[in-house]
């Protein structure tokens, strides 16, 4: 066999593997009636020479593709532009539904068609998003009754008295504002603050008083025989009492841990705040103010206050000035929070009272101690040890990302204080008498808002 022959032979063998190949293309590429032309290797003039295998590329045949179907689609005429032929029939444009390529095509819905989380409420963005915060409460408190003293008794009455405590106090209106501002994170991501708030504006008013069942038969145990009180037809008292408080705390609070990341209905991924229990620190200073007034007036109906009367005035102050301390622990939602705060302040008091008292009697006939007049004043301070605490339970719901309305319940304990009921002193005999051992116990409803910026 002559060199050139085996040339041809080795060049031969891939274009019959080529053929082969052709041959078993898919079925659908036979239907679509595509011929593949004549492959004739090109004979090399020589064994130098170097030519390509194919020099004819392949053609398709160019006579048009026919549709398979029924001959009612077939034959059908006038179709609507970009109408899509199916087995059966066309379908037009407008019939055809946009889909899309994601995977979870299929579950799209609106957001808002589900009532389950409907907007993002991070940490973040809901609480302690601000550089400044305020707070506003109306506060309705009622409070403890005085101490219970006899003020008369009457002697035509089976000695029937009257008291301090005749009737007990109603809830008076007050107030609770705070405005804090946020000093940012420390390293273990709690907030730090600082923050002034004020506590009070409670005011207690009460006016009593009893007449005499026999004519003129009322005498006070506090100076039986003093003239102007002794055999008198009426007394009347009038207390007044307040109550005010001020702080400067530091506050350092645990915010909630990492956010959830949830997939809403819709497919959207939102972020939404972890619940928890968040507590605090509170350390400050703490200025409370109660003031209290006692007056006690002794008349005869029927004769003039020149002749008979009794008047007895006494005052009480009290600063009390503390270390404050306290804490809270509220249980975050991402749209409620309901918990507890309470603080604690063992103080100094700077307790002050004073009394007056004068009577006159020209009517009656009777010894010196019975008849005439008398008049005294005195006053004097003292400093002792005081407390003032406060709880407050309460809730609230987050109405925008800056604002709460909150509700709660508040107890306030003042004790180691003058009151005005402990320092009885209408004979004049203790020259510099004053008791700081009153306390008065508040308790009462809250409502206001919170808001920050």
């Amino acid at each position: 066999m002559s060199t050139t022959l085996k040339s041809w032979l080795l060049r031969l063998v891939p274009v019959v593997a080529a053929a082969c190949c052709l041959t078993s293309l898919p079925a659908a590429r036979a239907e679509a009636d595509a011929v593949a032309t004549a492959v004739v290797p090109v004979m090399p003039q020589s064994e130098e020479e170097q030519v390509g295998i194919f020099t004819e590329p392949l053609e398709l045949d160019a006579e048009p593709l026919t549709l398979s179907g029924p001959p009612s689609v077939l034959e059908t005429s006038a179709l609507p532009p970009g109408a899509i032929i199916t087995d059966d029939r066309a379908v037009a444009p407008t019939e055809i539904l946009d889909v899309s390529s994601r995977l979870d095509a299929g579950m799209l819905m609106d957001d808002l068609a589900v009532d389950e989380m409907p907007y993002e409420a991070s940490s973040g963005r809901w609480f302690s998003n601000g550089g400044w915060y305020v707070g506003g409460e109306s506060l309705w408190m009622a409070r403890s009754t005085n101490n219970r003293v006899n003020i008369a008794v009457d002697q035509s009455f089976f000695d029937t008295t009257f008291t301090t405590m005749a009737q007990p106090f109603g809830a008076a209106p007050g107030a609770r504002a705070t405005i804090g501002k946020s000093l940012g994170r420390d390293y273990l991501d709690r907030d730090r603050s600082i923050e002034f708030v004020y506590y009070g504006g409670m005011a207690y008013n009460d006016v009593d008083g009893r007449k005499s069942v026999g004519p003129a038969s009322l005498y006070t145990p506090l100076a039986p025989l003093a003239p102007g009180f002794y055999k008198a037809g009426q007394y009347l008292t009038r207390f007044n009492s307040d109550f005010n408080s001020w702080e400067w705390d530091y506050k350092l609070r645990r915010r909630l841990g990492r956010d959830q990341l949830v997939m809403s209905p819709g497919g959207k991924w939102t972020r939404h705040a972890e619940r928890g229990f968040l507590p605090a620190l509170i350390v400050g200073t703490r200025l409370a103010e109660v003031n209290e007034d006692f007056f006690l007036s002794s008349t005869r109906p029927g004769t003039s206050t020149r002749q008979f009367e009794g008047a007895y005035r006494i005052n009480t102050g009290n600063w009390l000035l503390g270390l404050n301390m306290g804490g809270e622990l509220i249980s975050q939602n991402e749209f409620y929070y309901w918990g507890l705060r309470g603080r604690a302040a063992p103080a100094l008091t700077f307790a002050s009272a004073s009394q007056a008292s004068a009577g006159v009697n020209t009517v009656d006939v009777g010894p010196p101690n019975y008849t005439g007049r008398f008049s005294n004043a005195y006053s004097t301070t003292r400093t002792s040890a005081g407390f003032i605490g406060d709880l407050t339970l309460m809730a609230g719901w987050n109405i925008t990302p800056n604002f709460a309305l909150q509700a709660g319940y508040d107890f306030l304990w003042v004790a180691g204080m003058a009151t005005a009921t402990r320092q009885f002193n209408l004979d004049g005999r203790d020259l510099k008498a004053i008791d700081v051992g009153g306390q008065t116990f508040y308790n009462g409803v809250s409502f206001g808002f919170n808001g920050s910026w």
